[in-house]
């Protein structure tokens, strides 16, 4: 998985919104298989056009590893995104992510209809809840 800073230098690179969605759709694709008995209510995310499921676990050094999947190829990048940035930090360092000015700066959030910029929202506030 990228860290958050190849994530940005990989997103400069795309010139307009057919490379960047290109992009998301990769990005999908490297997510690891998420186990089919892991798609449970519980782990599912409501309020997403597509079916989102997101777990995490805590590790030793009390930071957070993430994992989720998606029915849909774009949310399910846009998870990814998430994931890449959420991941391996603690508690704290989540509580104060914006991810909103991050995907900004990844050019990602003006180009998504308004139904998926609701569903990232809820993405992001699960797994800020989870800390």
């Amino acid at each position: 998985m990228l860290s958050q800073q190849s994530l940005a230098e990989l997103f400069a690179k795309q010139h307009n919104w057919q490379d960047r969605y290109r992009q998301l759709v990769m990005l999908a694709k490297q997510l690891p298989d998420f186990p089919e008995e892991q798609k449970t209510a519980q782990n599912q995310v409501n309020g997403c056009e597509n079916r989102v499921w997101l777990t995490y676990q805590k590790q030793t050094d009390d930071t957070y590893v993430f994992s989720g999947d998606s029915e849909g190829r774009i949310v399910k990048g846009l998870l990814a995104i998430l994931i890449i940035i959420a991941n391996n930090k603690t508690a704290q360092e989540i509580a104060t992510l914006d991810f909103q000015s991050l995907l900004s700066q990844l050019k990602i959030s003006d180009e998504l209809s308004q139904s998926r910029l609701q569903g990232v929202t809820k993405l992001i506030e699960r797994i800020k809840s989870v800390v």
